[in-house]
């Protein structure tokens, strides 16, 4: 049975109501992964489980914590977010995983005409430096008329260079995109032309 350190106010407090000590290991425990970048949690958790005698765990916890006061992790974690990746098919069932540059802008190239092989089509066509095409997809039923290209603000020039090329028009998106900076939609329009 473990022991537990209890203050002469909680031992008076325990006897008053005769109820069993509490568990304040789970409730630190669940506090540290709701946010596991605060090192204060850490270090309650670890005088936690040293007063339930656990020392090999609450070394652990007292490690992790000085980790995390030693160590910017949201910076680290705000880098990464700038950092993007690709992955590329290098064949039937192998994929490769590479890091691209922060400067490449991504681009989804979306079917909303229902001709099979559009957009893989003018994927492979497409050859814009700082472009990447990263994501071909389906706008179903595929009932779009116009075909257009979606842009953020921050990728206008890019966008208005795209939009001379291929002659469509440009709608700018309020709302980011989790796979791609630009989109292409294809609409009925694009089955004629050249």
């Amino acid at each position: 049975m473990k022991n537990a350190i209890v203050t002469g106010a909680g031992l008076f407090l325990m006897a008053c109501a005769a109820t069993p000590p509490q568990d304040h290991v789970t409730p630190l425990e669940q506090a540290c992964l709701r946010d596991p970048l605060d090192a204060y949690r850490w270090e309650q958790l670890a005088a936690a489980l040293a007063a339930e005698g656990e020392p090999e765990r609450a070394r652990a916890m007292h490690h992790q914590a000085s980790s995390l006061r030693q160590h910017d992790v949201q910076q680290d974690y705000e880098t990464l977010k700038l950092a993007r990746t690709e992955v590329r098919q290098l064949g039937p069932a192998l994929v490769a995983v590479v890091r691209t540059d922060a400067d490449t802008v991504r681009l989804e190239i979306s079917n909303g005409n229902g001709v099979a092989g559009a957009a893989a089509r003018l994927a492979r066509q497409l050859r814009v430096d700082g472009l990447q095409t990263v994501r071909l997809s389906n706008v179903k039923p595929f009932n779009v008329p116009q075909s257009r290209i979606e842009y953020q603000h921050a990728q206008k020039t890019m966008a208005l260079a795209l939009a001379q090329r291929l002659h469509l028009p440009l709608y700018q998106r309020t709302a980011g995109n989790a796979y791609a900076d630009m989109r292409i939609v294809l609409g009925h329009d694009i089955r004629y032309r050249k």
